[in-house]
């Protein structure tokens, strides 16, 4: 792409984070640049020992990307002349295909015990999603975005009250993902819906501190760029009057000298404490979990290359230290975080920011 960043990633990117060494592997949505080491808030998840075939699954994800990947020749334009023709690509499905279609495939490998493999603390069942406008169709198996909403709609038909909590950096809910949030609120004995993004003070968009002489030389990029985080904010309003209405809330997570790129799904079962709904009260009431890089928006749906890892407790098993860490993550977010009906959202937003709104909000 020519555009300058962080604008060259409305193009779509490639945004899947797994690392692996040995035999244990992150997920997360972190990248390894330096800010994420430091003051930049982000989610991860470790698993050890073969994490039960999860580290040989992606391992062999891995490998097979990188065999269709283009070779960086060293050069220092990125854009390669190497082809990726339909019949390559075709090919690239067909491997994935396989990898996640595969029914002979262990699920757990020799090397665990007889009791884990009866009695696992939690399933987990990782996906993929590839831009339709790569093939100019659907993959031949479900979509990381068909497997979220297949979850979240199997809570809300659940016989138990069920909570939902979605975190992503950038906030822009799609109407397909903000009709099944709502039913959480709209369905009697359904809990409501918690959201939680980044307020203007911790958005990964923030423009940086410029001295005086930058700042009277600022050309239409710098403009554009400066004027996201509040073009996020718009999406943001637009997304807590559904929200809101149907019982739920949209939280602004804002910590000084921090930005926040924390993303993900916590789905709770019977957690009735009212005091701080937001909250979750109760470890064992989480019954599933969403780690990766996907952020829920339009891009991460339409434009990007993710996997997520959907992670479904065991309920006769002792997950507790767990769940506990898993609850510990929304709940530390909340406590630097303020509900939205208490913010006066503006309604003077700018021309620039409203076209970059209307204009690029697929690409956001």
């Amino acid at each position: 792409t020519i555009l300058p960043s962080p604008l060259d990633e409305v193009a779509g990117v490639f945004h899947i984070k797994a690392y692996l060494v040995d035999d244990e592997l992150i997920l997360s949505g972190a990248n390894l640049s330096e800010e994420y080491f430091s003051n930049r808030l982000d989610r991860y998840m470790l698993f050890t020992d073969g994490g039960g075939g999860l580290v040989d699954f992606y391992a062999d994800l891995c490998d097979t990307l990188c065999s269709y990947a283009i070779k960086y020749d060293g050069q220092p334009s990125l854009l390669s002349t190497q082809s990726f023709d339909s019949t390559r690509k075709q090919q690239l499905e067909s491997s994935l295909t396989r990898l996640f279609v595969d029914e002979t495939r262990t699920i757990l490998p020799d090397s665990c015990s007889h009791n884990d493999a009866l009695d696992p603390v939690a399933y987990a069942i990782p996906t993929f999603q590839m831009p339709n406008s790569f093939l100019g169709r659907p993959f031949q198996f479900q979509s990381d975005n068909d497997a979220s909403r297949d979850l979240l709609l199997a809570a809300v038909e659940s016989e138990q009250n069920m909570s939902v909590r979605l975190s992503s950096a950038y906030l822009n809910l799609t109407p397909r993902l903000r009709s099944v949030l709502t039913m959480f609120g709209n369905k009697r004995g359904v809990g409501a819906p918690y959201v939680l993004t980044a307020g203007a003070m911790s958005h990964g968009f923030a423009p940086k501190k410029q001295t005086k002489s930058k700042q009277n030389n600022v050309g239409i990029v710098d403009k554009i760029k400066s004027s996201i985080p509040e073009a996020f904010l718009t999406l943001v309003k637009e997304a807590s009057q559904s929200i809101i209405a149907c019982g739920g809330k949209v939280l602004l997570y804002e910590r000084q000298g921090w930005t926040f790129h924390a993303k993900g799904v916590w789905i709770t079962a019977n957690d009735t404490n009212t005091s701080r709904r937001e909250l979750i009260h109760d470890p064992t009431s989480v019954v599933s979990t969403i780690i990766g890089s996907g952020n829920y928006g339009a891009r991460s749906e339409d434009l990007d290359v993710e996997s997520n890892c959907v992670i479904v407790f065991n309920e006769q098993s002792k997950g507790e230290p767990i769940q506990q860490s898993v609850a510990n993550d929304w709940n530390n977010m909340c406590e630097h975080s303020t509900v939205t009906e208490d913010l006066d959202f503006r309604d003077d937003v700018n021309n620039l920011t409203n076209i970059v709104v209307q204009f690029m909000k697929k690409f956001l």
